[in-house]
């Protein structure tokens, strides 16, 4: 089967952006501006949350559990990136940082003995910046503690892996330590947009570091693509992807460029440094993609994950959003946010307070909120809306309400406007106009509690260009205002 020709993927695209009426849906909050639009990450966010005991953590742990490990390290600063990070460290600082890891894991080795891991994952940062003995050491800690043989073990790497003399080496010790997922980031094949990015990486070591996977027999590689980026053009676009397709990639994260005032990328936007992508040009790209992939029999999985293969496009991805509360998220490292006990929380996001505290034997909680039944339910939807859907029965069952009655004022609203449907067999999901306005629909979905606490702490910054509540909060709620006001602010 071949993939749809430039002109009939860009013409196809066109036709259904057509149907996303974006004045009206401006007109009623339900599309946020480009510098305004975010994914929920947490709920309730981290601009609503206040200081939490650790101890609260550990006192209603989930049978099964996800494992999140972050790794701070990177050789450059990608302009788009605010994730926690610390740029080309020397070995002693790293070497400490391990060390930390492994103390900050014991302070829960009572409470976690006997849980079941169903999933793991290394984020950053980025994780293939350890060299092979300090993967080795990485595992070794790890595995000592928690059996990952029936675990999803997911791996962030970097292309410029390939760059090292010891990739094989370092690709070898993943494997053996259990990872059996690799997440790549690629962003672009476009090498004017990875120099402007600063990606560190050109497209030959894409297409080295994919044969190098092939060749040692990693079969469940995912790669991650994204549309709005500085310079990036609709030919571009479509380049890029039918260039990964070529390369026999089964699965992909795609996703939007997003803003944060912290991000180099934000100060580009805000003083027109280069050329961006506007909404329209944004929904045409995401329907581009769309078309491309399901034409070639990808199907989607939550809304920005696709896959060529049977199973789910990853057990992580959907047991973040289609778990119901049921399972518990716990992180380990710097700047990491988890899910324990019905509490959201966030780990120290400063490198040096993080090992201050983890080597004075204290977990390293930064900010935390205990889930209330209604931020519970909320939590819930707004996830589940992102992936297979909320099942109205299923919810009230759980919760003892009906759904409708509940939130009866926001299904009418987004309904109306033509971004949810219910199937004939009672699940809540997103339309297509729904998937491309999730940010907006989720953010109609916060309570009048959390958005007031978010408001008072977002109005406590006083430089939003280098706040580590900005950098790290991951939500829509208390943003940058009008296209002025976020110029104010990024530059």
């Amino acid at each position: 089967m071949h993939a749809p020709s430039y002109s009939e993927a860009l013409e196809l695209a066109i036709d259904r952006s057509y149907d996303i009426n974006l004045d009206m849906l401006r007109s009623q909050n339900l599309h946020l501006d480009t510098h305004n639009d975010y994914l929920v990450g947490t709920y309730p966010p981290l601009k609503a949350m206040s200081n939490l005991s650790s101890e609260q953590l550990l006192a209603q742990i989930a049978s099964s559990i996800d494992l999140y490990f972050h790794i701070p390290f990177c050789n450059q600063h990608c302009t788009f990136c605010h994730f926690a990070k610390e740029i080309n460290p020397s070995s002693e600082r790293v070497e400490r940082y391990l060390s930390a890891l492994d103390k900050e894991m014991s302070w829960s080795d009572a409470a976690l003995a006997g849980k079941a891991i169903e999933t793991a994952f290394f984020g950053g940062g980025t994780p293939s910046f350890l060299t092979n003995h300090q993967l080795k050491t990485l595992f070794g800690i790890i595995n000592k503690r928690f059996d990952l043989s029936k675990s999803e073990v997911s791996f962030e790497l970097h292309p410029s892996l390939v760059k090292h003399d010891d990739a094989a080496d370092r690709v070898s010790t993943l494997l053996s330590g259990g990872v059996n997922r690799l997440v790549l980031g690629v962003q672009t094949l476009d090498r004017n947009i990875l120099r402007i990015l600063n990606r560190g990486h050109g497209v030959d070591e894409v297409v080295r570091t994919v044969k190098l996977l092939n060749d040692m027999g990693a079969e469940n590689l995912s790669l991650d693509l994204m549309y709005g980026l500085p310079e990036q053009t609709l030919r571009s676009w479509y380049d890029s992807l039918i260039g990964l397709l070529d390369m026999g990639i089964e699965k992909f994260n795609i996703f939007p460029l997003m803003f944060k005032s912290t991000d180099p990328i934000a100060r580009q936007l805000a003083r027109g440094r280069y050329q961006f992508a506007g909404a329209k040009e944004r929904i045409v790209m995401h329907f581009m993609a769309e078309h491309i992939l399901t034409s070639l029999g990808y199907r989607h999985g939550p809304i920005f994950y696709w896959t060529k293969r049977p199973q789910p496009h990853s057990v992580q991805q959907r047991r973040k959003y289609d778990s119901w509360n049921d399972n518990n998220l716990v992180p380990f490292g710097l700047g990491g946010f988890g899910y324990m006990s019905q509490c959201q929380f966030y780990n120290e996001a400063d490198l040096d307070r993080y090992l201050s505290r983890v080597e004075a034997g204290e977990k390293p909680v930064w900010k935390g909120a205990v889930l209330s039944h209604d931020d519970l339910m909320r939590r819930t939807l707004m996830f589940a809306l992102r992936s297979s859907g909320v099942s109205l029965s299923r919810f009230e069952g759980q919760f003892g309400v009906s759904i409708e009655k509940y939130f009866g004022r926001e299904l009418e609203l987004l309904s109306k406007a033509g971004l949810v449907r219910i199937s004939n067999d009672g699940v809540l999901s997103l339309t297509a106009a729904g998937i491309i306005n999730s940010g907006a629909i989720s953010l109609l979905f916060f309570s009048d509690n959390v958005l007031e606490r978010v408001a008072y702490n977002d109005s406590r910054i006083t430089d939003k260009r280098t706040d580590l509540l900005e950098k790290h909060d991951y939500s829509p709620a208390a943003r940058y205002g009008s296209s002025a006001e976020m110029q104010a602010v990024f530059r």
